[in-house]
């Protein structure tokens, strides 16, 4: 949004002729509506039997509706599942602020945003700083979570 370009163009056009074609089809939003936003992410560690990477995927909804969601293979191999979990809270907190951002340049300010995981093992490691020396690897993307 910075720097648009005639890509950025073209997928802008893409989207309103989508938009245009289904008007049955949307986003609804109550006049009550509290405007909270719920990220649910998980990671599939190793999934790949070839590269030995892990799958992840989030979704970010905004009070029931869906506005965002990814579904990609790791860039880099994850020695634990701990770490792969990790891996997609990061990439799920990150992709939160930048929605938020862009929603309050919208002027719609969303409620705090709540983060649901299912990995223990990230539970314990955010709950036991002792844990410290195991999880070095991960040490970035458990401040960015």
């Amino acid at each position: 949004m910075d720097k648009p370009r005639v890509p950025h163009f073209e997928a802008a056009n893409k989207v309103l002729r989508y938009i245009k074609a289904s008007p049955t089809q949307g986003l609804f939003f109550p006049v009550n509506s509290s405007l909270q936003m719920k990220a649910f992410c998980d990671s599939d560690w190793v999934s790949c039997s070839n590269t030995r990477r892990s799958m992840t995927g989030y979704r970010i909804f905004l009070d029931n509706s869906l506005i965002y969601w990814k579904s990609k293979k790791q860039m880099i191999v994850s020695k634990s599942s701990a770490e792969a979990e990790y891996k997609v809270m990061a990439s799920t907190c990150c992709e939160v602020v930048r929605l938020r951002t862009l929603l309050q340049d919208l002027q719609v300010s969303p409620q705090t945003a709540l983060l649901y995981f299912d990995s223990k093992a990230a539970l314990h490691i955010a709950a036991n700083p002792a844990f410290h020396e195991r999880t070095k690897h991960i040490d970035i993307d458990c401040h960015v979570v």
